[in-house]
C-alpha cells in the first residue's frame, strides 16, 4: 500500500499517522528514536506492508503484470491500489477525500520536527500539490510511476508500466475490493493488540 492507504489505515491517532508516514523513511531498529506513539505507527506501517506483500490476493495482483514489469509489480500494485482506493474512497470512509487530504497533511506537517528531511520534503510537496485529493485521477498513476522511476538507482521500466497498469485497473479493482476490507480488519486488530 502507498501513502493514502497507510494514512487511512492509521486512523485518527496522530502518532499512528505520523509513524505510518515515517515507515517509508525509517529503516532498521527503532530503539526509542521517536515517541512510543510514533514508533507504534512505524510498526503498524511495517505490519501493513508484511500483511500486504504476503497476501494471496495481492500476490495474484502481481501476476497480472507483464513479465518485464514483474520485478516492480509490488511498487506498481501499491500505486494502483492507492489510485483505486481514492476512486472508491466513499465506499470505505465517510469523510470526503478532499477534506481528509487537507486535514491529514496539516496534521502531519504540524509534526515536522520529527520528520526526516526526505519525509518533510515529500509531505510538503504533497500538501503544495494537494496530491492525496488527486490520487483518483489517472494522471496520478503516470506521474507517480515516472517519479519513482527517477528515484531508483538503476535503469527500470516503470515509466513504460503506466499503459499496462491502466489496462489492468479493472482486475486490480476487483482484487482491492476483496483485499482491502480484510486489511482494514487486520489493522483494527493490530491496534487493539499493540
Amino acid at each position: 500500500m502507498n501513502y493514502l492507504a497507510h494514512f487511512a489505515l492509521a486512523g485518527p491517532e496522530t502518532g499512528l499517522l505520523v509513524g505510518g508516514f515515517l515507515g517509508d523513511y525509517i529503516k532498521g531498529r527503532l530503539e526509542n528514536r521517536f515517541s512510543p506513539e510514533i514508533e507504534r505507527g512505524i510498526r503498524l506501517h511495517r505490519a501493513i506492508d508484511q500483511y500486504t506483500d504476503s497476501h494471496p490476493v495481492v500476490r495474484n495482483s502481481y501476476k497480472r503484470f507483464d513479465p518485464k514489469f514483474r520485478r516492480y509489480a509490488g511498487i506498481i500494485t501499491d500505486i494502483a491500489f492507492d489510485h483505486l482506493l481514492a476512486q472508491n474512497w466513499r465506499r470505505y470512509y465517510s469523510e470526503p477525500l478532499e477534506s481528509y487530504s487537507a486535514s491529514t497533511l496539516e496534521k502531519l506537517l504540524a509534526h515536522k520536527d520529527v520528520l526526516t528531511d526526505a519525509a518533510f520534503q515529500s509531505a510538503s510537496r504533497m500538501q503544495e500539490h494537494n496530491s492525496l485529493a488527486h490520487y483518483d485521477q489517472l494522471e496520478f498513476l503516470e506521474r507517480s510511476l515516472a517519479y519513482l522511476s527517477g528515484r531508483l538507482k538503476h535503469a527500470n521500466p516503470l515509466i513504460e508500466a503506466y499503459k499496462h497498469c491502466e489496462e489492468q485497473l479493472p482486475s486490480l479493482q476487483k482484487d482491492l475490493s476483496v483485499f482491502y476490507p480484510g486489511l482494514m480488519e487486520f489493522c483494527d486488530e493490530w491496534k487493539q493488540l499493540h
